[in-house]
């Protein structure tokens, strides 16, 4: 764990209702709110495939925690650390330990490419991504939003990462795309580093079905002890 570090965690249900209401309101989306979607949507699916649930949590540097609202987050304002862009903690209710394991990801969006492609992506990824460093511990989301419709393979992309040599700088990468008829879309996410492993596709129904069936919390801090154990497929 980074020290000095405290994490706001917020249930899904609380992110996915505020966003969806700024939208309806007709908010401007800005970076950091088009993140925070991301990262509900990836946690979705990681949801739906595993049967678990998390609590979204935010990184911020400093061991006393200050109090913040969810708009706070939303503005940018508190909840960024370094190369952290969240932090997945199992949701194991008010009464579950205090200490549990952790696990940081890191954010891109590909989207906005003039010539999108297989190559432009791996392209894309050693520009922005791969020819730094991480932390060793964290794992990488590439949230494909590409305005343009563009084919692109999985397996192509998934070599690359598993044969770079330096080897690619991140304990798991992911790659996370809405697919399917404009009137049925699906969201698809596979592990593509350090192994190519599919996960369950997630429908709409499906991905409002879990945002509803589950708790909700006040805005919380959280300080976590137990970094995951990043030997595990799709961790967590």
């Amino acid at each position: 764990m980074k020290p000095d570090c405290h994490f706001y965690s917020l249930d899904l249900k609380t992110l996915v209702e505020t966003i969806e209401s700024r939208c309806q309101a007709g908010v401007k989306h800005q970076r950091r709110i088009g993140e925070i979607w991301s990262a509900c949507i990836f946690t979705l699916c990681l949801e739906h495939h595993e049967g678990k649930r998390f609590l979204i949590s935010f990184p911020e540097r400093g061991s006393k925690p200050a109090q913040a609202s969810v708009e706070d987050l939303m503005a940018g304002k508190v909840g960024e650390l370094d190369d952290w862009d969240i932090v997945l903690i199992p949701d194991l209710g008010p009464d579950g330990p205090a200490e549990r394991e952790f696990y940081p990801y890191q954010l891109v969006s590909y989207r906005r490419r003039e010539n999108p492609s297989t190559e432009d992506l791996i392209n894309f990824l050693e520009e922005k991504k791969l020819k730094k460093a991480s932390g060793g511990d964290l794992a990488l989301v590439v949230h494909l939003e590409q305005e343009t419709p563009f084919r692109f393979d999985w397996v192509k992309v998934a070599i690359h990462l598993m044969m770079r040599r330096p080897k690619c700088p991140y304990q798991q990468v992911f790659m996370l795309g809405e697919f399917g008829d404009p009137e049925k879309p699906y969201w698809q996410c596979r592990q593509m580093f350090p192994l190519m492993l599919p996960m369950q596709n997630l429908d709409r129904e499906s991905a409002r079905r879990l945002v509803q069936d589950r708790p909700t919390y006040p805005t919380t801090e959280r300080m976590p002890a137990n970094p995951g154990n990043s030997e595990r497929s799709y961790r967590p």
